[in-house]
């Protein structure tokens, strides 16, 4: 429940920003969070607020990442919400950009331990961060394009994450 509270919190406040007069993409991916050993889904708008310069909100899931050791089963879930800028470079012309990418992080993660002879313990908390990465989208249609991110979170959680993904431009 609180995963619904947090989601529909990010999206009234990417929907406050949409208000700006800039040009917007949206849409989402699949990435893989080192920091946990996870594969997760992710959605991401972009904001053009200027010719070379966008923001970025984003917020993504990550779950699965289990593991079976000597009778005991762990099992770690993380969901983030991070607004990155990026400084936009084309190397092709209005069809490839690059971009270096930083901006801020949060994240909130819960680890489970299931013992065969103490039963289920939780391990959960939140870390803010910083990012930095970087980027490339595609622009292979009027309104459509492809793009791969890779960042690294400087936090007390540090994590690397890959996505990639496809946007819809508005």
């Amino acid at each position: 429940m609180k995963i619904i509270k947090k989601l529909v919190l990010t999206i009234a406040l990417i929907g406050g920003i949409s208000s700006m007069n800039a040009q917007v993409s949206a849409g989402g991916g699949v990435a893989y969070n080192e920091g946990i050993d996870a594969p997760g889904l992710f959605a991401k708008v972009e904001f053009e607020i200027m010719e070379n310069i966008a923001i970025s909100p984003s917020v993504s899931y990550f779950s699965g990442s289990q593991a079976k050791i000597v009778g005991n089963s762990y099992k770690n879930n993380l969901f983030a919400v991070d607004v990155n800028g990026h400084y936009k470079i084309e190397v092709m012309m209005d069809e490839l950009d690059v971009y270096p990418l930083a901006g801020l992080n949060y994240s909130s993660y819960k680890n489970g331990i299931e013992t065969l002879n103490e039963g289920y313990g939780q391990n959960s908390g939140n870390a803010l961060g910083l990012n930095i990465g970087g980027g490339g989208r595609w622009k292979f249609a009027d309104q459509l394009s492809v793009f791969a991110e890779l960042k690294y979170t400087v936090s007390s959680l540090s994590q690397v994450v890959l996505g990639a993904g496809v946007l819809y431009e508005f």
